[in-house]
């Protein structure tokens, strides 16, 4: 069994395991990353004799352990938030990519919020690379929206919708190659998991689903996404449909109150052969599997809001990651309110 093939399957089992055996439905109350509803047990304790008081005290938040939001996994409630993540990957002789990834998430309702996300890529290949010239532009934009229910103590569960829209760079009948080149350096430079995002002909469907036990400072979140990926451009000659496996793990742990130490461990699998496949005559690119360790503040600038910078650096377990000696080096700079 490949490296790969045992890092997806340790992603399923840990995914299957962390799944609480018994989920009760509790009452939808506002709660951020940080914080926990009030047990169903709490809330239902003599309400007979129930006073004032005591229907006072059932509404108050109960504050729990922290969680440690991961690097390139979805946070796993709905929570409002602002967030610039910036992935800078080096490659081959002087070869770089940047991608600077914009996300305003807002919660509607206690169990729901809407999100969008709009990102840059800038690629510059090593001189020596067949597709030597750079670029620079927009990918896909992406819109959705996330439900989050927290069915047992310490238990967190989010469900993810996503709408990627084909409007983003090296997209169309005819190409630029050099644009299109730098959607699949995009694709690599984030680890293959926002690759919805560089598929320029493609209207995407992207739903996800997270699970995590918060407990003590520390987290252990679990994730796994399939984006289906329909043509609605370009030509003829791309695949009508595409399909993308990806699974995640995160584990972090809060040093200080202040100071988070967090690592994701991630998988990725194309179950058709996308347009990046079919030019790889090696087929490298149909998986990738990464690490990220990295470190979190955490900056309370007043009281709704609270500064999470991080920084991390990912590295791939084989090629093509690792043949082309690529480190990734991520800047995320999220407020959460």
């Amino acid at each position: 069994m490949s490296l790969k093939h045992f890092i997806a399957l340790g992603v399923i089992t840990a995914a299957a395991l962390a799944r609480p055996s018994v989920a009760q439905a509790t009452e939808a109350e506002s709660v951020s990353l940080d914080e926990d509803s009030a047990s169903a047990a709490a809330k239902d304790k003599d309400k007979e004799e129930a006073t004032a008081a005591a229907s006072d005290e059932k509404n108050v938040k109960q504050v729990v352990a922290p969680y440690s939001m991961p690097w390139h996994l979805r946070p796993v409630l709905p929570s409002t938030y602002v967030r610039l993540d910036n992935s800078f990957a080096f490659y081959g002789v002087n070869g770089k990519t940047i991608v600077d990834d914009f996300t305003f998430s807002y919660r509607i309702i206690p169990r729901i919020s809407v999100l969008a996300r709009l990102a840059v890529t800038s690629s510059s290949p090593p001189p020596s690379a067949l597709e030597s010239k750079g670029a620079f532009g927009f990918a896909n934009p992406v819109i959705g929206a996330q439900a989050g229910f927290w069915p047992a103590k310490g238990f967190k569960l989010g469900m993810f919708l996503g709408f990627a829209l084909p409007i983003g760079m090296g997209g169309g009948i005819d190409p630029d190659e050099a644009a299109q080149h730098a959607t699949w350096a995009a694709m690599l430079a984030r680890s293959g998991f926002d690759n919805p995002l560089y598929m320029p002909d493609y209207f995407t469907v992207w739903p996800g689903l997270d699970v995590a036990y918060v407990t003590h400072g520390v987290t252990v979140q679990a994730e796994i996404s399939l984006p289906i990926m329909s043509r609605a451009r370009g030509p003829q000659s791309e695949k009508t449909t595409n399909f993308d496996l990806t699974m995640g793990l995160h584990g972090g742990y809060f040093i200080f109150p202040f100071l988070s130490a967090g690592l994701d461990l991630r998988y990725q699998h194309w179950l058709t052969d996308a347009a990046i496949v079919q030019a790889d005559p090696t087929r490298e690119v149909k998986d990738t599997a990464t690490i990220e360790p990295g470190v979190r503040f955490h900056v309370k600038v007043s009281e709704k809001v609270t500064f999470r910078p991080g920084a991390a650096l990912a590295f791939g377990f084989d090629n093509p990651l690792a043949g082309s000696s690529y480190k990734i080096l991520r800047l995320d700079l999220p407020f959460t309110f």
